[in-house]
């Protein structure tokens, strides 16, 4: 667990960028206004994606190449947990390929616990400019499990 404020944590979106693979997931979690969308537009900028990066909140997932890969900025907000829609989004069929995605709000999936990949939670503190941050990489074959 880190306190990191907001150019500290655009920064560690930039550092887990630089080690993206294909097939990575990045599973972001944290209330409202907690950064979020912060910590995705700086990852995505970082994949080499200029020019707007907009929060997919109406359409869900925006779908960038960058580096190569094919990138899905995916927002949940609008659903709840559970909810059917993610079925007919087509969620689990994107998390079933090669491309990178980063979820939003993706306490909202189930079993989040137990999918392969990187969970950034992000918490609200006393300071409005700080956020404690939890991240968990849990990435293909373990290579990478550890908590910070």
């Amino acid at each position: 667990m880190s306190l990191m404020d907001v150019r500290a944590l655009e920064s560690e979106a930039e550092r887990l960028a630089a080690s993206v693979r294909a097939g990575d997931r990045f599973y972001l979690t944290g209330d409202l206004g907690t950064g979020k969308s912060t910590f995705a537009r700086a990852f995505i900028r970082a994949m080499g994606v200029t020019g707007s990066i907009p929060s997919p909140s109406f359409v869900m997932d925006t779908v960038y190449s960058a580096g190569g890969l094919e990138v899905h900025h995916v927002d949940l907000y609008r659903l709840d947990a559970g909810s059917p829609a993610l079925i007919l989004l087509g969620l689990e069929e994107v998390l079933e390929t090669a491309d990178v995605v980063l979820v939003e709000w993706a306490d909202r999936l189930p079993d989040l616990d137990s999918r392969d990949g990187v969970t950034i939670a992000l918490e609200m503190t006393v300071d409005p400019e700080v956020r404690e941050v939890s991240i968990r990489d849990r990435r293909m074959a373990g290579d990478r499990d550890h908590v910070r």
